[in-house]
C-alpha cells in the first residue's frame, strides 16, 4: 500500500483541530435499538448458489446521503436504468446512528418496492481491503487456489480467521517469455463484511453480494457504460480523510493504492492560514508575553475549523468572495486557492508517484484519462491543476451514458457532478456474480456451485440420453407396427380377392382328388418297384461281391388273418477275395442291405466254399423282405 504522506503542518496545530473534529464526530455505533422481522420466506441457500437475478439494485452509503439506483440486465451486453435516487440523512441521522436501520429499510422498502427478484449489492471501505495484481506459474484450473494463496501471502501478511480470500483469473499472459496466468487477488475484513450482511438481513433486504466501490467502477468499465476505448484509465477518489487511486487496464482493476491525503488536510491548510491572519491582528493589540500567557494562538487554530470548512466548500463550488468577520479581510479565489495548493500538490505528487510505479512494474501503455470522483469533483481549478502536472485529461465520471438506456427516466441529473456522485451506486447495480468480486460469495461457493451444476449436468444428460433410447425404441416400434399392418393389409386384400364358397361338396370333392393323387403316385410307385429295387441294391452291393442271380415276389399282397404275405427277394452271390474276409464282408454287406429303408430283415439261406475261376469263393444265398 501507499506510504503516507507528510504533511508540513505544526503537530500541535493537527492535534488540535483533530481534536475538535473528533469532538464533533457522532458517536460509536451502539446496540441497535430498533428490531426488525425478517421476511419468512427467505431463502436459505441465498449465499450458496448464485442465483442472477435480472434487476438489480446498488446501495452507496456515503456521509451525508443514500443513493439508490436500480438496473434491469437484460444480457452480457445490453442493461437498462430503470430508476435512481439520492436520499439526504435527517439532522439526527448518520450511517452509525442507530436510527439508521430504519431509515434505510424504509429507503429500500419505497424504492425496491415488492419484487422479490431484485438482487442487492453494497461496498464496504475499500480502505479495509487489500488487492494484488499477481502473475501465477501456469498451473491447472484445480491448482489455481493454492498458487494464488501462497503467492499472495507471500506479498501480503494476513489473518485467514479475519480477512476473507478470495480471487478472479484475469487470463493468459506472457512474463519475460513464460505463459503465466494473471490473476486479481484481494483480502476483505471478515468484521466488516459480517456486520453489514447481519445489517441487510436484520431490515429484511437480505445482500445478495458485498464488495467495494472500486469493483463497481470496474462493472462500469467491463459492460461499456463507461467507454474506456481500449486505453488505461486511472480512477482517483478524494475523500474526506484519505484519497484512493485506482488504475483499470482492459476494464481490469490492477492497481489499487490509498493515500492519507484528503479533504480534511485542506482544509486544516485553511484553517491554519486564517488563524495566521488573526494571530496577526490580536498581537498587533497584545503584548507578546501576554499571547503566550492566555494561549491566544492555541484558541484561534480551535475556533476556526467550522470557518475554513465553509470557507473550503464555498471555494471549490465558485461562490463569491468571503468576507472574514472578525478581520474584515476578503478572500477571493486564488486567496484560498493558495492556501490549500501545498495540500494538493502532494495528492498529485501521489498520484504521479503512482502512475510512475504503474508505468515500470506493470509494462502497460500510459494512463489515457484520469477520472476524479468525491466531493472536489466539483471544483473545476482542480483538474486544470491536476492537467497542467500530469499532463493528462482530467475529467469526470458520466456512468449516464447512451450505453445504458434509461429512456423510461424522466429526469436526469442536469451536472456532470450530480451524474457522478450516482456512478457507485449505477456501478454495484451493474454487479453479478460472474462479473464482479463478491465477499460473501467466494471462490469456493463457485467450486461448491460449480460441483453441484456438474452433478446436475450429469444426471440431466442422463436422463435425456435414456429419453433419446425410448425416443429411439418408440419410433422403432412404430416402424414395426407400421410394416406389420402393411402386411396385415395385403394379406386382407388376398383374402378379399379369394373368397371360396365352403360346403359338404367342396370338401367331399377336395378329398376325392387327394385320394386320386395319392393313388396316382402310388401306382407310380409299384410301377417303378423294380428298378428302384436293382438299383438300391447295387448301390449297397460292395465289390468284393458278385450278385449271380436275383428274383423277387412281385405279386400281389395276399391277406390271411388280417395279415398280409410280404413280398420278398431271393438272391445269390460269391463273395471274393481272401478266404479270412469272406464272413466279414457278407455281414457287412448284411447290415447294410438291413439298413436301406426299403428291405426288411435279410436272412441267409445257405454258404458254401466254391472255386470260381480257379479261385476259392464263398457262394451264399439270400432272402429280403419288402418294406
Amino acid at each position: 500500500m501507499a506510504k503516507k504522506d507528510e504533511i508540513s503542518s505544526t503537530e500541535k496545530l493537527l492535534g488540535l483541530i483533530r481534536q475538535k473534529e473528533n469532538n464533533q464526530d457522532p458517536p460509536a455505533k451502539a446496540e441497535q435499538s430498533e428490531t426488525f422481522q425478517k421476511p419468512q420466506q427467505q431463502a436459505m441457500l441465498s449465499n450458496v448458489v448464485p442465483m442472477r437475478k435480472k434487476i438489480g439494485v446498488g446501495i452507496d452509503i456515503g456521509y451525508h446521503e443514500l443513493n439508490l439506483a436500480k438496473v434491469n440486465q437484460i444480457s452480457d451486453k445490453r442493461q437498462e436504468l430503470l430508476d435512481f435516487i439520492s436520499i439526504p440523512y435527517e439532522a439526527d441521522i448518520t450511517p452509525n446512528s442507530t436510527k439508521f436501520p430504519l431509515f434505510l429499510r424504509n429507503a429500500l422498502k419505497d424504492f425496491c418496492g415488492r419484487s422479490k427478484k431484485i438482487a442487492l449489492w453494497n461496498a464496504i471501505s475499500s480502505a479495509k481491503v487489500e488487492t494484488r495484481n499477481l502473475k501465477i506459474p501456469k498451473v491447472t484450473k484445480k491448482q489455481i487456489d493454492n498458487a494464488t494463496y501462497w503467492t499472495l501471502k507471500k506479498d501480503l501478511s494476513f489473518n485467514e480467521d479475519e480477512m476473507v480470500f478470495d480471487y478472479e483469473v484475469l487470463g493468459d499472459v506472457v512474463e519475460d517469455g513464460i505463459n503465466k496466468i494473471e490473476v486479481m487477488a484481494y483480502v476483505a475484513p471478515r468484521q466488516d463484511i459480517a456486520q453489514q450482511k447481519n445489517l441487510f438481513e436484520k431490515i429484511g433486504f437480505p445482500l445478495t453480494g458485498i464488495s467495494i466501490v472500486p469493483f463497481a467502477l470496474q462493472n462500469l468499465f467491463r459492460t461499456e457504460v463507461v467507454d474506456t476505448l481500449g486505453k488505461d484509465i486511472c480512477s482517483l477518489f478524494i475523500g474526506r480523510d484519505w484519497s484512493r487511486i485506482v488504475i483499470y487496464s482492459d476494464g481490469n482493476l490492477v492497481l489499487s493504492r490509498g493515500i492519507k491525503a484528503g479533504i480534511r488536510s485542506m482544509i486544516e491548510a485553511v484553517a491554519q492560514e486564517i488563524s495566521k491572519s488573526k494571530i496577526n491582528i490580536t498581537q498587533q493589540s497584545i503584548q507578546p508575553s501576554e499571547s503566550s500567557v492566555f494561549g491566544i494562538e492555541e484558541e484561534s487554530y480551535i475556533l476556526d475549523i467550522d470557518e475554513a470548512r465553509k470557507i473550503f466548500f464555498d471555494h471549490i463550488s465558485n461562490a463569491e468572495p468571503i468576507r472574514l468577520e472578525e478581520t474584515g479581510h476578503i478572500l477571493r479565489e486564488h486567496d484560498v486557492f493558495g492556501m490549500i495548493q501545498p495540500a494538493l500538490e502532494r495528492l498529485v505528487k501521489q498520484v504521479e508517484r503512482t502512475l510512475s510505479h504503474y508505468y515500470l512494474h506493470f509494462n502497460k501503455e500510459r494512463v489515457s484519462k484520469v477520472y476524479v470522483s468525491g466531493q472536489m469533483s466539483v471544483y473545476e481549478r482542480l483538474f486544470v491543476f491536476m492537467k497542467e502536472q500530469l499532463d493528462i485529461p482530467i475529467d469526470t465520471m458520466n456512468p449516464f451514458s447512451a450505453k445504458l438506456n434509461y429512456l423510461g427516466i424522466a429526469t436526469i441529473p442536469g451536472t456532470l457532478t450530480e451524474k457522478e456522485a450516482f456512478a457507485p451506486a449505477i456501478g454495484m447495480a451493474l454487479s453479478n456474480n460472474s462479473l464482479t468480486p463478491n465477499f460473501i460469495y467466494t471462490y469456493k461457493d463457485k467450486q461448491r456451485f460449480e460441483n453441484t451444476r456438474r452433478v446436475n449436468r450429469g444426471i440431466f444428460a442422463g436422463i435425456l440420453f435414456f429419453l433419446a433410447v425410448c425416443f429411439g425404441l418408440f419410433l422403432w416400434g412404430n416402424n414395426l407396427i407400421d410394416q406389420k399392418k402393411m402386411e396385415l393389409a395385403k394379406l386382407q386384400t388376398e383374402i378379399e380377392k379369394f373368397k371360396p364358397l365352403v360346403n359338404k361338396n367342396l370338401i367331399i370333392n377336395l378329398a376325392s382328388k387327394t385320394q386320386n393323387k395319392r393313388k396316382a403316385i402310388k401306382q407310380l410307385g409299384e410301377k417303378y418297384k423294380g428298378i428302384a429295387i436293382i438299383n438300391e441294391i447295387s448301390s449297397i452291393t460292395p465289390s468284393d461281391i458278385r450278385l449271380l442271380s436275383i428274383s423277387a415276389n412281385m405279386g400281389q399282397k395276399e391277406q390271411t388273418g388280417g395279415n398280409q404275405a410280404n413280398q420278398q427277394i431271393e438272391m445269390e452271390g460269391v463273395v471274393m477275395g481272401d478266404r479270412l474276409t469272406f464272413e466279414s464282408i457278407l455281414a457287412g454287406y448284411i447290415v447294410k442291405l438291413k439298413g436301406s429303408p426299403m428291405f426288411g430283415t435279410p436272412s441267409i439261406e445257405n454258404k458254401s466254399f466254391k472255386y470260381l475261376d480257379q479261385k476259392e469263393v464263398l457262394l451264399f444265398s439270400a432272402k429280403l423282405d419288402l418294406v
